[in-house]
């Protein structure tokens, strides 16, 4: 059964509870935050709803329901555990025209209540259609988490505005463009800090900002665009979904484009709103017809938010580790396009911890290096000398180049005898981690079958999955415990 959501005014309606217990209590309650006039049915109540009737704030009638008693009620609520009890009460509800929520009763009611969490005057309701209210109520614990303090006041500065807004930017289509640019925005972090003030002048630099677009428009006949929205680069993690920063899932979800790489969790791009335009820019393993370009790219993010639209640029790992996020932000500066970056977690230190491995340990290792496969192969500019000194080093996209890698580092000094492990899939449930050596690494690589995308690490911390209960050799299962999971 599918339900329609709707939040209700019923400040100065009538409203009628049949019933006196706890659960009857709580819903009294509700409806007097709702400014309802309520009026309880029930021989019995509790402690609390004795003393809002000794004190004006319902009608109690001590007795049980019977026929009549919705008489003007606008909206009732059973809260009995007498099912005869509720089919009478429905019968009378229909017949008069009255919402009817009957609790854990789906067959006897009109309309359902959710799980509700506010915050000042932002009201989040989760609904699971009846089925499961305790789910309902701890969905709604991971919203209060999302949504506190800070969300409320914003929503009273933007309450505000409106009728700033209204008149000093008449186009409907602007506007909401403009709301949209405020609220994605970075205003939310000076309220956090209290900067009521600081949240203000931020909101007149964006407003300001838009109005001399919107006026060249209108000058040429032109319908109004909407401000030039932003673009975020964010890091998407590692390939686990629950690695994404809270920050970067915010911004997804947030979302009017998405457009994302190869190694993105399809699960992560199903965040973005349904109605979020999304576009795929990974390169694929072997390359393909279809990859597109870098410059493509650029222009790609660039055109969509010169149509007004929030861009998430959803990167793998950290935009700025070997994922060309620098020279995005480069393309959009050079077109003026305003750019966010959300770091994230990337796979040079998340893909060995989730096998076991730290990149660094007070006893083995008091630095690491990272490089790219993709510089290993052929021709490099890398210093293999300074490379086969350091404690620990760790190899992205090296997968196919693991033979050339280990072969400069041995004829650079390093020992043949140094551990050395390559984990594929790193955080996902599909991980997969080859522990050898670096003389031997390649090869049993090669054995295993091992396919990218794959991390490589090199130095005496691969020793240390002994101590956290990972086999040495061979292919082992994820450490799990390691890992985040969602």
């Amino acid at each position: 059964m599918t339900f329609y959501p709707v939040f209700l005014n019923l400040r100065g309606r009538r409203a009628v509870v049949i019933g006196g217990g706890a659960v009857a209590e709580q819903k009294v309650l509700g409806l007097l935050s709702a400014g309802a006039h309520v009026t309880v049915v029930s021989p019995e109540t509790t402690p609390r709803l004795a003393a809002l009737a000794g004190a004006g704030g319902i009608d109690v009638r001590r007795r049980p329901y019977r026929s009549g008693d919705l008489a003007g009620a606008w909206l009732a609520i059973a809260g009995t555990d007498d099912r005869g009890a509720n089919a009478a009460v429905w019968a009378e509800a229909e017949r008069e025209g009255v919402l009817l929520n009957a609790v854990d009763d789906l067959d006897h009611c009109s309309f359902i209540a959710p799980a509700i969490h506010r915050e000042g005057d932002v009201t989040v309701a989760v609904s699971t259609s009846g089925k499961s209210p305790a789910l309902a109520a701890r969905l709604r614990q991971r919203v209060a988490r999302l949504v506190g303090p800070a969300e409320a006041r914003l929503c009273d500065l933007l309450g505000e505005l409106r009728p700033e807004l209204a008149a000093r930017v008449p186009d409907t289509g602007a506007r909401t463009a403009l709301w949209y640019r405020i609220v994605d925005s970075d205003v939310i972090e000076f309220v956090r800090r209290g900067d009521d003030e600081g949240a203000h002048r931020r909101i007149d630099e964006l407003l300001d900002s838009a109005l001399p677009v919107h006026g060249q428009c209108r000058a040429a006949g032109l319908p109004a665009p909407g401000a030039t929205a932003m673009v975020y680069l964010v890091g998407a993690g590692p390939g686990d979904p629950g690695l994404i920063t809270a920050k970067g899932l915010e911004m997804l979800r947030s979302a009017d484009v998405v457009v994302y790489d190869r190694l993105v969790a399809a699960s992560l791009v199903a965040e973005a709103p349904p109605t979020a335009e999304r576009v795929f820019v990974g390169k694929r393993p072997h390359g393909g017809a279809g990859d597109l370009a870098q410059d493509e790219i650029n222009a790609l993010l660039i055109e969509r938010a010169r149509r007004g639209l929030t861009v998430v640029r959803l990167k793998g790992g950290d935009p700025f580790v070997f994922g060309r996020g620098a020279e995005e932000c480069e393309a959009l500066r050079a077109a003026g396009v305003p750019f966010h970056v959300v770091p994230g977690v990337t796979s040079a230190i998340a893909a060995p911890a989730a096998a076991g491995i730290p990149v660094t340990h007070r006893r083995l290792a008091s630095a690491f290096a990272v490089v790219t496969g993709h510089e290993c192969d052929g021709v490099s500019n890398l210093d293999w000398e300074a490379l086969a000194r350091v404690p620990t080093l760790v190899v992205l996209m090296g997968l196919s180049a693991l033979p050339e890698i280990t072969a400069r580092l041995l004829a650079h000094g390093a020992h043949a005898d140094t551990p050395a492990a390559a984990i594929a899939n790193g955080t996902l449930p599909s991980q997969r981690t080859v522990v050898g050596t670096l003389a031997t690494l390649a090869a049993r690589v090669r054995e295993e079958g091992l396919e990218p995308p794959a991390t490589v690490v090199v130095g005496e911390v691969v020793r240390v999955r002994e101590l956290l209960g990972a086999e040495v050799v061979g292919l082992t299962h994820p450490a799990r415990r390691l890992v985040s999971q969602v």
